[in-house]
């Protein structure tokens, strides 16, 4: 193997490509070859492997000239970045606040102001916030890592900032087909945050004390809960990839409108399903009954949640139904329009 069949071999070593790679090895060998040839013509020279080593070293490191051919050299590109930052700033404050307010309460309800139990427990919040605050931080990069490899150029130019804002614009009627890409990509955030947190996070959902020198940890929801996570995980994949081919063709169809009717549906038919299965909470008397609440506290809290619960979810099977309604109306006036 001569000295340029080695340094194609390390180009191909450094490709972050895998489709194409072959073909690439194949150009740059013959490139490589025909500048040899034109320069031992030139020159009036043998070919050699002094040659060789001439005109690799004016070519660049195998490191560099791979560089040349990785499309996405930026984890997350600078046209995506200010999005990027904008949704941080939305979500991580937003995480860690619930958290400390979580390990305030308590903090405040559970023990005397310091103490061991105290301190402990103010640790333990701090810990929580940070942690969830690094696992926000990462699924949102892992996101727009994903939206930056699958948009296409075009529809990334179009995501203008404030400073690419034009008042001609406010004359131009709105398509009534065109997609709102800020929605789109929050959509996309929070739904990604969910997932990891119902997932990888659950412990984050709970009440966490500490008595007699051990953790105690009371679930958010019970296990009857988490038997319906593949239904949840298949309704947030869903809307994830139809949000994402939404971003990639920036327009509603007949079909992705379709397909949005027939996700919300799914998501309302589950709730009313999860809402009528018994025993869905894990906060009720008995998990309380090793932790430091007193049980008259404890029946209060497992009373609220009891209560508090359903009426979340009947909250969003209201905002769901309402997206399903609108979705069927500009669905049924985009068919009416083309007639």
């Amino acid at each position: 193997m001569n000295l340029i069949d080695r340094y194609v071999t390390e180009v191909g070593k450094n490709l972050p490509l895998l489709k194409g790679r072959e073909d690439i090895e194949k150009e740059l060998r013959s490139t490589l070859e025909d500048m040899l040839e034109d320069r031992a013509a030139q020159t009036g020279r043998v070919r050699d492997e002094a040659m060789e080593i001439e005109l690799l070293k004016e070519y660049g490191s195998p490191q560099k000239v791979a560089a040349t051919y990785n499309p996405q050299p930026y984890l997350i590109g600078p046209r995506l970045f200010p999005f990027f930052l904008m949704v941080l700033k939305i979500v991580i404050p937003i995480v860690v606040t619930v958290l400390l307010v979580l390990a305030g309460i308590r903090a405040a309800t559970e023990t005397p102001f310091m103490g061991a139990d105290f301190v402990n427990i103010v640790g333990s919040g701090l810990g929580e916030a940070l942690s969830a605050a690094i696992a926000a931080f990462g699924n949102i990069a892992l996101v727009f890592a994903i939206l930056e490899r699958v948009l296409p150029d075009a529809q990334i130019d179009n995501l203008k900032t404030e400073e690419d804002w034009d008042p001609a614009s406010l004359a131009k009627e709105p398509d009534p087909d065109s997609v709102k890409r800020g929605e789109l990509i929050a959509e996309i955030v929070f739904t990604f945050v969910g997932l990891a947190i119902l997932n990888l996070y659950p412990q984050i959902l709970g009440l966490t004390f500490f008595t007699d020198g051990e953790w105690f940890f009371i679930p958010m929801f019970s296990d009857a809960f988490f038997k319906f996570m593949p239904w949840i995980n298949a309704i947030f994949l869903a809307e994830i990839v139809l949000d994402i081919y939404l971003l990639r063709s920036a327009l509603w169809t007949p079909i992705t409108r379709v397909a949005k009717i027939i996700i919300e549906a799914a998501g309302i038919a589950l709730a009313v399903i999860i809402l009528r299965a018994p025993n869905f909470i894990g906060f009720t008397a008995e998990s309380f009954a090793n932790s430091p609440i007193g049980a008259d506290a404890a029946q209060t809290l497992t009373t609220v949640f009891t209560i508090m619960f359903p009426v979340v979810l009947i909250i969003v099977i209201i905002v769901q139904g309402i997206e399903t309604a609108k979705a069927v109306y500009r669905l049924f006036k985009a068919n009416y329009q083309t007639r």
